[in-house]
């Protein structure tokens, strides 16, 4: 796609094409982030358009990269985004934050340089992606950016995984993505993401016209010679060029090519007839071409022909002269005119030249110290079976790519298991990145081979396998699955209480306090009974843990629930790192446990430890659980903010895994995120497409899913609803389905739901189950008073519970609940006439609300407060607003009114943010608005004695 110093072809037939792209360009330099899919079969003039569009954007100052994917790099992870961005250089990521442009350094040597360490530890591949949109964000700044990636039907997994994910979070700024790909033989991913983005403009490339090609390529002699061109190309610009040229129509006997077969057979043979007019030493450099690469350094390229760089270097010339090569800009390097002339050109050369030239490209790529990623493509085409060394560079190349591109170290595996069948090491490594990819079928099929090969007397490795297996099961989304092969491995051990044991009944254990089903045996139990028999701390935790969070699961919480809590907290903080790094899960189920009994500092302490040790040891399958709990706490503890960073985390890691539990429970996650900021409407949307996604799957967790769009159903007005799916989903009236932590929210919203159908008694029902389960519990207990008062009819009885619930809730540290509680409260002391203390409870729930930065829920705390107060008899000279604001709150009305933040006015009053979202929720309640902008409208006059 660069420049190559040879006359590009004349721009024919493409104009409206290309006034597609400008007008879309001229959007994008409005700040509005474009993205263009360019398609059409091979020769259709996709690559000359966009080189068009290129001209026209570098003439109009912005930045252009580009970038061509080749057939023999296709599994080179981000090999076509690596060389779109050799041209950005190292120094422009100071820009950026350390964390993101250590990612960048690590995945894109280009962008490093060779006296700074570079970052090893894998990350989550969805971090990459951030990197590099954060990237083309700084880089658009100053004139625009247009970023060209060219036959994305060969690209590499990493390169689609990061157009999809630019696709799902569009960059901000002046940017142009344009695509172009073979629209058969895109990857389904890639396919997949350009179909789901209505905004993306889509070009479909089809024939020329008769008159086009006659501009294109102007033919001598009669009308017949012109149809017959135009018949036997089809109006297809680059075999009319071929059938056109002094080659068209040479007998070159039988045409054998892997090019594409809708490829005219006339076409390949004009090809073959262009590489038959080269001399001998012309032949073996275009060949030697071929097989090094596309865009590769002449040094590289007369390596690969086993001849004299100096040699190599006129008759490259003479191969450019001819159109053959092309030089690239910048770097001099060479590339094909077209692939198809590359694809021709390889299949040409004989079989066994291939291998010794694949095999000298190798040996130089090593010698020079290239990564094993940029060596495996030619030792998997030349090695010999048995070769160890070979089977150690593809090992590596699998290794390098598994956690940031686990689909190229699927086939780098494969490849290696090719030279060294049956080698178990490989084989645990290609169920790892099956297990990654989201190929979850294969998983299972490579480590019941694993099962398979290994020997029966190995009962700790079986049982590891056994114990993976079961994992992904529970990853889609069959517990019953999981558990019978956890069980029939278990059965078949003669020491019940050895380590392979253990390992199967803390498997066992982790489907008991999943809820996946409803064991009569305390799987819990077992494992620590044989966790003790054992050295090492992790497996003592971990039993530990799962035996507090059974407890609760159970609703038997007590003082032994507390000692498992203290002494699984205990081991793990006395663990190292190092020590927890294959055990991460320890740590995740411990902070689940320590929320359920409501210890936030510890949870996050324990999970955001988690995180780090799985960063670092590349145990990504537990991330997306991390991030849902920490959001979780996050909209516990109303920082909803930070709780939509975890939860989008979640989200984007979710996507990769390709598990439709997780993708369903993110979408979960999101649907109790807009549950808890007020809004309804993506609520139920969120709700429904978690729904859509777990039904399909036939997931066993859909209960959880259907109860959680129940309450989003509520929230948008439609009790009744609610309180069917909450029922059925949560198993019963026990909700034994539902998380711990969660069960007081589920108790609370259907008391809530059956008071407002107007059925007290039922409400009073739920309201005693939640008293039943708090287990003593603030935060519970307080959702059970909130329950109570919902049930009441009574209204000052209703306050009182109210009231309380505020008390314990604030104390819990559960912002937005608390919020609600004053609510609830305000309304029950308004139908008791008491306006004063209704007015204090609203004003409290406002202040609580825009301290979370919760608006919607600021709107519909002052929408009920306007019906309550709709229901007291007019007082005789009210006026329109409070007149009685301190003179704290008159300040920060004052500024509100000028315009400034939150920040703002509390660097100017010498006060925290939180204090000021307080004083102005207080002042939307006063003076009867429901936005900042109406406190000036409102805000009455100072005071004469002031």
């Amino acid at each position: 796609m660069g420049g190559s110093g040879f006359p590009a072809p004349p721009f024919v037939g493409r104009h409206r094409e290309l006034g597609q792209l400008e007008q879309l360009l001229a959007e994008a330099a409005t700040g509005v982030a474009g993205t263009a899919e360019v398609v059409g079969e091979p020769g259709m003039g996709k690559t000359r358009l966009l080189a068009e569009l290129a001209v026209r954007a570098r003439r109009a100052g912005w930045l252009v990269l580009s970038a061509r994917a080749a057939e023999a790099e296709r599994h080179v992870p981000f090999s076509v985004l690596g060389t779109a961005l050799e041209e950005v250089g190292p120094g422009r990521l100071a820009a950026l934050g350390p964390g993101e442009a250590g990612l960048l350094r690590t995945t894109f040597p280009a962008l490093s340089t060779e006296a700074e360490p570079l970052e090893t530890s894998p990350a989550e591949r969805y971090r990459v992606h951030r990197a590099v949109r954060g990237l083309l964000e700084t880089l658009a700044a100053p004139t625009g950016l247009v970023v060209i990636l060219d036959d994305l039907h060969w690209a590499d997994e990493g390169t689609a995984e990061v157009v999809d994910h630019l696709l799902r979070r569009p960059p901000e700024g002046r940017l142009l993505l344009a695509v172009a790909h073979r629209p058969r033989q895109a990857p389904s991913l890639l396919r997949r993401a350009l179909a789901q983005h209505g905004d993306v403009l889509r070009i479909e490339l089809g024939p020329l016209t008769p008159a086009e090609v006659d501009e294109l390529l102007p033919v001598p002699g009669d009308a017949a010679r012109k149809e017959e061109l135009y018949a036997a190309s089809g109006g297809n610009p680059f075999y009319v060029q071929a059938l056109a040229g002094p080659y068209a129509g040479a007998d070159v006997g039988d045409v054998e090519s892997a090019v594409p077969a809708e490829v005219p057979e006339p076409v390949q043979a004009a090809l073959l007839a262009e590489l038959h007019a080269l001399s001998p030493e012309q032949l073996v450099v275009v060949r030697a071409a071929a097989v090094a690469g596309d865009g590769v350094p002449a040094g590289l390229i007369a390596k690969t022909a086993d001849a004299e760089f100096a040699e190599v270097l006129p008759v490259l010339d003479d191969l450019v002269r001819r159109d053959l090569l092309r030089v690239t800009e910048p770097g001099g390097r060479f590339q094909f005119r077209h692939p198809l002339v590359r694809r021709v050109t390889y299949d040409a050369a004989g079989a066994g030249w291939r291998v010794a030239a694949h095999a000298r490209a190798a040996a130089m790529l090593r010698a020079g110290g290239w990564p094993a990623t940029e060596l495996a493509h030619h030792v998997e085409r030349s090695a010999a079976p048995g070769d160890p060394a070979a089977v150690e560079v593809l090992r590596e190349a699998a290794a390098a790519a598994l956690h940031r591109a686990p689909a190229a170290a699927v086939h780098w595996l494969q490849a290696a298991l090719r030279l060294d069948p049956g080698r178990l090491e490989l084989l645990v490594m290609r169920a790892h990145a099956y297990g990654l990819t989201g190929q979850f079928e294969e998983c299972r099929a490579t480590l019941h081979e694993l099962r398979q090969l290994l020997p029966a007397e190995l009962t700790e490795q079986h049982a590891r396998i056994a114990a993976f297996g079961a994992l992904i099961e529970r990853l889609m989304g069959r517990h019953v699955e999981a558990r019978a092969q956890l069980l029939a491995e278990l059965a078949t051990l003669a020491d019940q209480h050895g380590r392979a044991a253990l390992d199967l009944k803390l498997g066992l254990a982790n489907g008991v306090v999943l809820r996946a089903e409803r064991d009569h045996r305390d799987w819990p139990a077992e494992a620590l009974e044989t966790a003790r028999r054992h050295p090492g701390r992790p497996p003592v935790a971990c039993a530990l843990a799962m035996c507090a969070l059974h407890s609760h699961v159970l609703g038997r919480v007590d003082e032994r629930t507390v000692a498992w809590l203290d002494e699984s907290a205990m081991l793990v903080d006395a663990a190292r790192d190092a020590d927890l790094a294959s055990a991460v899960e320890t740590i995740a189920l411990l902070g689940s446990a320590e929320l359920c009994h409501e210890r936030l500092d510890d949870a996050v302490r324990h999970l955001t430890r988690a995180l780090r040790i799985v960063r670092a040891a590349g145990q990504s399958h537990v991330v997306t659980h991390l991030y849902s709990m920490l959001g979780g706490v996050d909209l516990v503890l109303g920082n909803l903010d930070r709780a939509a960073g975890h939860l989008t985390d979640e989200r984007d890691s979710a996507h990769l895994t390709g598990s439709p539990a997780l993708h369903s429970f993110a979408l979960r996650s999101h649907c109790m995120l807009a549950i808890t900021v007020g809004d309804a409407e993506a609520a139920v949307r969120l709700g429904k497409e978690a729904l859509a996604l777990a039904e399909e799957a036939k997931l066993p967790e859909i209960g959880l899913v259907s109860g959680t769009l129940g309450v989003a159903c509520f929230l948008a007005g439609d009790a009744a609803t609610c309180v069917e799916l909450m029922v059925r989903g949560g198993g019963g009236p026990d909700l034994w389905q539902v998380y711990p932590v969660e069960r007081g929210n589920w108790y609370e919203t259907l008391a809530a739901a059956e008071a407002s159908l107007g059925h007290a008694k039922k409400a009073e029902e739920w309201a005693g189950r939640a008293f039943a389960q708090a287990a003593g519990l603030p935060r519970r207990t307080g959702l059970a008073h909130l329950a109570r008062a919902h049930a009441l009819t009574d209204p000052l009885g209703a306050a009182d519970a109210a009231v309380r619930a505020v008390e314990l809730l604030r104390g819990a540290g559960d912002r937005v609940q608390a919020g609600r509680a004053h609510v609830v409260a305000g309304t029950a002391f308004g139908a008791a006439a008491d306006v004063n203390r209704a007015r204090e409870h609203f004003g409290e729930a406002c202040a609580l609300f825009e301290a979370c930065g919760a608006p919607r829920q600021v709107e519909l705390a002052l929408r009920t407060q306007r019906r309550v107060n709709a229901r007291q008899p007019r007082r005789r000279n009210e006026s329109a607003a409070d007149d009685t604001l301190t003179a704290r709150e008159r300040q920060v009305a004052e500024l509100v009114a000028q315009g400034l933040t939150n920040s703002q006015i509390g660097e100017a009053l010498y006060v925290s943010p939180k204090t000021v979202a307080v004083h102005v929720g207080r002042l939307l309640t006063k003076l009867g608005v429901s936005r900042r902008g109406g406190i000036a409208s409102r805000l009455p006059a100072e005071p004469k004695d002031r």
